[in-house]
């Protein structure tokens, strides 16, 4: 169909086909922070991006990321689940003073999204374009015919004597800070708004910023191997730190124009994640919690629940993104669990859930279809290899470390009394000390004569 047989103006915004054979121009700017800050060993780091207001901003436009290894270090690398996200605390896209996507504990909610990606695209594309590497492949007993026993990470290097290695290539190594890699976070997994639009920036008479804060330089950039200094400070580089924006225009002549003009006033809704944290300890969990969400009057699709030990560090294969199950008593049966919402009066189980192969149901119902092994999601079995990743340990550092709660919710509008997360769970002896409840909730922009404006659904 062309377009003058359409006769009509198609949607430039939606992130699907477009109706028309238009002609379409990509002007690519290699933008240099506005703001930028390093932080320290107490403080956060932050940088700002102000982009320009012209054509369509790209919703795969990259992010390039570098960091140099502190003192002493000389394996250091990122974490295989989130990458180079690992670093990214928050993320905030705003038009003007209205903020259109906000998100707290960024590499939190990532780490989970990143757990939806084939293992294989892993080890084939992110371990070099993000850092992520989180694959497996079977451990099998040399000498022997016999079935794998236990299962290990895979990067596609061979092991040494019972060892994984990061590539050369991906170590940061404080000797050599010049062949630091540098890797690039795609636009759309930092805000939800461009996984389904694209922004007319040049429709816009508003700035646009991009807000990314660090988390401090000590303790959480970096995972180090077992012979590494694990208290240096791991510092961005700052001429590494780029955003590439791919601005598109449509069309040969006045498209652009024609449309801007037939879409003066227009609204379009999209969702945004709302982090609600809270301190716990495995007392309190294991005696049972009852947690007030909020998100009164909302509309809440779904939510997601992580039980972390903010102590895990650059001394684990993981970081403070991590997710922890109820772990195994002295027989190996896991702790139990009981898992419940309420809002508007009413449970969204008739009854709590207990099992956890349920909750892995649930989860998948809501969010898709994670790439996790049984013991990774519940620490049920003791199926990983103690085998090394850089010297460390996978079996103790990935067993019932990737424990995600995802409830998709059918109650409609959340009402006065928000949401009640009921929760319990055998954590004696765990290090769970922070709860994290990421809620999805619908919202609504409006761009009337280049003013934006946001509001809840």
């Amino acid at each position: 169909m062309s377009y003058s047989e359409e006769g009509s103006i198609p949607d430039l915004i939606s992130l699907s086909q477009i109706p028309v054979n238009f002609q379409q121009k990509i002007e690519t700017d290699l933008l240099e922070p506005v703001v930028f800050n390093q932080g320290d060993a107490a403080r956060d780091g932050f940088c700002r991006f102000t982009l320009q207001n012209k054509g369509f901003l790209h919703s795969h436009s990259k992010l390039f990321l570098s960091v140099e290894a502190g003192t002493g270090v000389n394996d250091g690398y990122f974490n295989p689940v989130t990458g180079i996200g690992q670093i990214v605390k928050k993320a905030v896209l705003k038009i003007g003073n209205k903020t259109l996507n906000e998100v707290s504990s960024w590499d939190a909610l990532f780490g989970v999204k990143s757990s939806l990606i084939k293992n294989e695209n892993n080890v084939e594309r992110e371990i070099y374009t993000t850092g992520r590497f989180m694959n497996h492949a079977f451990d099998y007993t040399n000498g022997t015919k016999d079935t794998a026993p236990t299962y290990q990470l895979d990067n596609g290097y061979e092991y040494e004597a019972g060892e994984l290695h990061v590539p050369t290539w991906a170590l940061m190594d404080t000797d050599n800070k010049a062949e630091s890699p540098t890797y690039s976070i795609d636009l759309s997994d930092l805000f939800p708004f461009l996984k389904v639009n694209q922004l007319p920036l040049y429709m816009i008479n508003e700035p646009i910023n991009i807000e990314l804060t660090f988390y401090p330089t000590t303790g959480y950039r970096i995972q180090v191997a077992d012979s590494d200094d694990n208290n240096s400070a791991s510092l961005i580089r700052r001429s590494d730190l780029k955003f590439c924006a791919d601005y598109v225009y449509y069309g040969e002549s006045d498209e652009m124009e024609r449309f801007a003009n037939a879409n003066k006033d227009m609204s379009f809704s999209f969702v945004d994640y709302r982090l609600v944290e809270s301190t716990v300890s495995g007392g309190s969990l294991t005696t049972g919690i009852i947690r007030n969400l909020g998100m009164a009057n909302r509309l809440v699709p779904r939510i997601i629940t992580c039980f972390a030990d903010s102590g895990i560090g650059e001394q684990n294969i993981l970081t403070q993104s991590n997710s922890l199950a109820p772990p195994r008593d002295g027989q190996g049966v896991p702790g139990i669990v009981r898992y419940n919402i309420r809002y508007n009066d009413r449970f969204e189980f008739s009854s709590d859930v207990d099992n956890t192969a349920r909750l892995f149901s649930i989860l998948t119902d809501s969010e898709g279809v994670p790439f996790l092994t049984r013991t990774e999601y519940s620490a049920q079995k003791d199926t990983i290899s103690t085998n090394t990743l850089n010297g460390r340990e996978q079996s103790s550092n990935l067993d019932g470390a990737f424990f995600y709660l995802g409830t998709k919710l059918t109650g409609g509008r959340v009402g006065q009394r928000g949401l009640e997360i009921h929760f319990s769970g055998n954590y004696a002896g765990s290090g769970a000390d922070v709860m994290r409840n990421f809620c999805e909730y619908l919202r609504v922009a409006r761009l009337s004569n280049g003013m934006f404006d946001v509001i809840n659904a």
